[in-house]
């Protein structure tokens, strides 16, 4: 073989070699196709968690809660129930949610309040309202958002935490989504290695910066990787949720009348 085709052959290498290294950071996605990763992503059959749950206003006053939590995919579906254990004011509050995938079904979401022994059902209208005094609102407690409501766009790539990632802009397709949901963009970190949203940055309806999500700590528990500890924080109220999760355990075989109405007013009983 001689000296010239070596080096076509060495050059066409380094090119494929190039192609490979764009590959392999992703950065012929769309933004549409990071967040279906995301969503995606390995989060186990179903899973059952304890959570604590600290409100930290600007002044530094906290409240402390205690929280056990419980979701099952069915396929394409998922279904979540989550029962407040402590303070006694709150005890047996709990909300069901039904979310189903793609726009062709609104989700459905049930808040009890025992103290009323009502159910209260959250239209999607409401889904922008704030959770029992948190940071987040009800949309965002769920897995992942209605990726069918956004225009997904990708805006590169930045190192958050020491790790590489995705960096995605979302924004509600009509003037009724931005009001629903209650912001007019996101922009959300999404680990490369890992398709997690890390980070994700939101601005309010009139385009003033909102508030700051992020994941603090993250780990494999049963080969899954998971969220141990996040933070929601206002900066315009100046007011934050903390949550940290513990006692994972995915994959138990929860049961399908785990996740009803009739469970929502039972209240948690142990197992």
């Amino acid at each position: 073989m001689n000296i010239q085709k070596i080096a076509l052959m060495t050059f066409a290498l380094s090119i494929l070699v190039g192609m490979a290294a764009v590959l392999s950071y992703g950065q012929e996605l769309t933004g549409i196709e990071v967040m279906q990763r995301v969503d995606n992503r390995d989060d186990g059959d179903d899973l059952t968690q304890k959570i604590y749950q600290k409100l930290i206003d600007r002044r530094g006053g906290e409240r402390e809660r205690f929280i056990i939590a419980f979701r099952k995919d069915e396929g394409r579906d998922s279904k979540s129930i989550s029962y407040f254990l402590e303070p006694a004011n709150i005890r047996d509050t709990a909300l069901l949610t039904w979310d189903y995938d793609g726009t062709a079904r609104d989700d459905d979401q049930w808040l009890y309040l025992p103290a009323l022994k009502k159910v209260r059902r959250i239209s999607a209208a409401d889904r922008g309202d704030y959770f029992m005094g948190t940071d987040f609102t009800f949309e965002d407690i769920k897995q992942t958002p209605e990726l069918e409501d956004y225009n997904w766009t990708w805006l590169g790539t930045q190192h958050v935490d020491n790790v590489d990632c995705w960096v995605i802009q979302g924004e509600p397709k009509t003037e009724a989504l931005k009001k629903d949901l209650g912001y007019s963009k996101t922009v959300n970190y999404v680990r490369k290695d890992i398709d997690m949203a890390i980070r994700i940055d939101y601005w309010d309806r009139k385009g003033q910066e909102l508030k700051h999500f992020r994941v603090l700590e993250v780990n494999q528990i049963q080969g899954i990787w998971t969220a141990l500890k996040m933070e929601m924080r206002n900066v315009q109220t100046g007011h934050r949720t903390e949550m940290e999760f513990s006692e994972h355990q995915y994959n138990t075989g929860l049961s399908d009348n785990s996740f009803s109405e009739r469970m929502l007013k039972r209240g948690y009983r142990g197992s």
